[in-house]
């Protein structure tokens, strides 16, 4: 079981169901289909890959990212989510595969914030004659998570849609195709009975993307890879229809290999935002979605930074820039210990003004930006294959030009790793 291991859990990110950038995603047929192969966990045709995820297991000093004018809640948290992917090769012209993903958040006072989701999702690969492979999936996706970084605290969000590629593949590895999607995203807080609610209010909308994809092999793994999308933003209620908007973004990067000394994908490009109504400041500016680690000898050192525009649950507030640049050392040592310290410094800006309320009364303030740090450190000892259980302690700080909007959190606690 044990050199199983690392083979299943190439499987699990070759063949992930997840809804990625794109560019970032794309394994060709051949790839895919050897990827299942190589699962040894098998019952009768399926190929499963089980996995357990813990995350935030610990003590949080501030579970609502309360301003440090507010008077901060502690908990202990934890987030459960057990696992099962299925694939299923049909002949070799044919892949199926399927994701079974339960979760559940505990808090230990404050039993408003417990929650429990599932996700599903299924899709099909085809090979077709002369080199083509058609693709095709259906998600539907429920987290309770703070998946923005202005939310002050975790909120349900799901997404249920289906996504559709048709691509011309060479033996040599290169590829160009078409993409499609339709995602539906709602957002509600679990903390509230209120049938009103302000995040879904303003958040709730549908998103149609097309584009166009080209994959490059140079070197052994390696791929450059330039994208092409157009994404059109529909929101869902009345009161919100103003921000209805679309984008067009051009990006191109370099996708190392799964495994080897270099892993990650480093991702470059443009994007041009309009929004429908008239009035509303554009966005065009660099955008980015970039990690990658490079192990040398016993260190090993990850680079990340994202940069793109989010739309804001502020009702006096469209979009806001948010961009986050990431470093983290490893320190391998031992065999079975890794020592990890690492920072992230962020920034979310505004690009317009926007009124909030502090002492009972509103304020507006032009240009809002909040700066954010987060200092993290603690070791890892591995579990077997590339399975590790961590402890982390963090520190995560923010300062704001806009009044009751600096906060300071401290988190300690445990989680579960699959890349040690």
């Amino acid at each position: 079981m044990t050199r199983a291991f690392p083979a299943a859990a190439a499987a699990l990110v070759l063949l992930a169901a997840a809804v990625r950038l794109p560019g970032q995603s794309f394994r060709s047929f051949d790839e895919e289909a050897a990827a299942a192969e190589s699962v040894r966990l098998r019952l009768g045709p399926l190929r499963l890959v089980p996995r357990f995820r813990l995350t935030e297991a610990g003590y949080d000093s501030n579970v609502y990212y309360r301003g440090e004018d507010g008077e901060a809640v502690a908990d202990m948290t934890a987030t459960l989510s057990p696992e099962l992917r299925g694939f299923w090769p049909v002949g070799r012209a044919a892949l199926l595969s399927f994701t079974e993903n339960p979760e559940y958040v505990f808090y230990g006072r404050e039993k408003g914030l417990r929650a429990f989701t599932h996700s599903f999702s299924a899709g099909l690969r085809l090979r077709l004659l002369r080199g083509l492979s058609l693709g095709g999936g259906y998600h539907a996706d429920r987290h309770v998570r703070r998946v923005m970084s202005e939310l002050d605290r975790r909120i349900r969000d799901s997404s249920a849609g289906g996504t559709a590629a048709l691509f011309f593949e060479t033996q040599r590895g290169t590829a160009l195709g078409l993409t499609g999607r339709v995602d539906d995203f709602r957002y509600k807080d679990v903390a509230s009975g209120a049938p009103d609610d302000i995040y879904g209010r303003a958040l709730d909308r549908r998103e149609v993307s097309a584009g166009l994809e080209i994959h490059y092999r140079v070197f052994s793994a390696s791929r450059l890879f330039a994208v092409v999308e157009w994404t059109r933003y529909a929101f869902a209620h009345a009161e919100s229809a103003w921000r209805d908007a679309e984008a067009v973004a051009v990006a191109g990067g370099l996708r190392f290999p799964l495994t080897g000394r270099a892993r990650g994908t480093v991702r470059l490009g443009w994007k041009a935002f309009r929004p429908d109504a008239a009035g509303r400041e554009p966005f065009a500016g660099l955008v980015a979605a970039s990690e990658a680690t490079v192990r040398l000898g016993r260190a090993a050192v990850t680079l990340g930074y994202g940069r793109d525009n989010a739309f804001s649950y502020i009702e006096t507030a469209y979009y806001y820039i948010d961009s986050r640049a990431r470093a983290r050392l490893s320190l391998y040592v031992a065999p079975f210990l890794r020592l990890d310290a690492g920072v992230q410094l962020g920034a979310m800006t505004y690009p317009g003004p926007q009124t909030v309320w502090t002492g009972g009364g509103p304020v507006v303030v032009d240009r809002r930006r909040d700066d954010d740090r987060v200092f993290s450190a603690g070791p890892v000892v591995r579990l077997g294959g590339t399975a590790g259980l961590g402890l982390t302690f963090n520190v995560y700080a923010r300062e704001s030009n806009a009044p009751g909007f600096d906060i300071r959190r401290t988190f300690a606690g445990a989680f579960v790793t699959y890349e040690f």
